[in-house]
């Protein structure tokens, strides 16, 4: 009962977080307060339960919300960006395996441990194979949690958002009925995909059942604004959970190691959104540095929802990355971490 109680006054928190920051004119101030309010509250009385389903939860809203928008013209679009995508995912790796180098001196931490902390994966995933192959999911955990959150943190006030995209128009005859019927089969098809250990089912599958019922000739409805601002506490609330004084007191080193190549990584994909992506795709700097952005699919879906930036775009880019990442991370493990230690038998 008590834990409940502690759970339900974090969510408390973090919504009234939400609603300082929104009341400041606080660019992502739904993310961003709810984040600060959760991290504040964890750090004092604790999450008082698994907040993964609270991010699960916040990411099934907002996948369904991308998916009622993805029509058949701008799925077009994105096969067109394929080249594109596939390159922002190479640059992104490249820059990340590199940046193990560095972080394993710095942290005093494997090589094993490094890569899995810089390579540009979900920290869920990364953190699983961490404790998989021998590495240290502690550091794993807090380097990704700091990549995430500065992230979120920084980009919202580096692009003068929002602006960017046009409005998202609902046809005449789309429905609330729809939706609710996206949402719960998305909803249903995430738990089985996580089950078969598919790749960041919970945002992937409402967005496919999204795009599967337009194509059928369901219109559906936009996401109503208090549930999109609901999605986004949850999973503002999520991340400031990570925020755990305790944990980056463990692996100080790491932290701050893991600080200085996590804000390396981001610079470069913000320098190559800006000069290099415009000119390739033809899309606005500000779309793209969230499409390139190193930081969870969900959190990046959100948050261009909440800016005003498309979202179907955004989508593209970061699934892009993230299947590429976790499809070659086992092989880069072997490759330039060796293989892992043998485990020593129980007594």
């Amino acid at each position: 009962m008590k834990s409940l109680a502690v759970f339900v006054g974090g969510i408390a928190v973090a919504g009234l977080g939400g609603f300082l920051f929104s009341s400041l004119e606080i660019p992502l101030a739904w993310i961003l307060g709810a984040m600060v309010g959760s991290a504040i509250w964890t750090n004092l009385f604790g999450a008082g339960g698994k907040t993964k389903y609270v991010r699960r939860t916040g990411q099934v809203i907002v996948g369904a919300a991308t998916g009622a928008i993805l029509t058949p013209a701008m799925l077009g679009e994105l096969v067109e960006l394929l080249p594109a995508m596939l390159g922002a995912a190479v640059l992104a790796n490249v820059v990340g395996v590199l940046l193990s180098f560095p972080l394993a001196r710095l942290a005093r931490v494997d090589r094993r441990t490094a890569l899995l902390s810089t390579i540009p994966a979900g920290m869920s995933e990364m953190a699983s194979l961490a404790r998989e192959v021998g590495a240290k999911a502690e550091v794993v955990t807090v380097v990704h949690t700091l990549r995430v959150v500065l992230v979120v943190g920084c980009i919202p006030f580096l692009f003068g958002y929002p602006g960017y995209a046009a409005p998202e128009v609902e046809a005449e005859t789309a429905h609330y009925v729809a939706l609710a019927a996206v949402v719960v089969a998305g909803a249903l098809l995430s738990t089985v995909g996580a089950r078969a250990g598919m790749l960041n089912p919970w945002v992937l599958m409402p967005m496919a059942t999204g795009v599967l019922v337009v194509i059928a000739g369901f219109p559906l409805a936009g996401m109503p604004r208090p549930l999109l601002v609901g999605a986004q506490i949850l999973i503002g609330f999520s991340l400031g959970a990570r925020l755990r004084k305790e944990d980056f007191a463990r692996v100080p080193r790491a932290a701050a190691a893991g600080f200085l190549v996590s804000a390396a990584l981001l610079g470069t994909m913000l320098l190559a959104a800006a000069l290099v992506f415009p000119a390739w795709t033809g899309i606005p700097a500000a779309t793209l540095a969230l499409a390139l952005a190193p930081g969870g699919i969900g959190e990046m879906i959100a948050s261009a929802k909440a800016l005003g930036v498309g979202a179907g775009l955004v989508a593209g880019f970061q699934f892009t990355r993230s299947f590429l990442t976790n499809l070659i991370a086992p092989p880069l493990l072997m490759r330039l971490a060796g293989p892992p230690p043998p485990k020593v038998p129980g007594p």
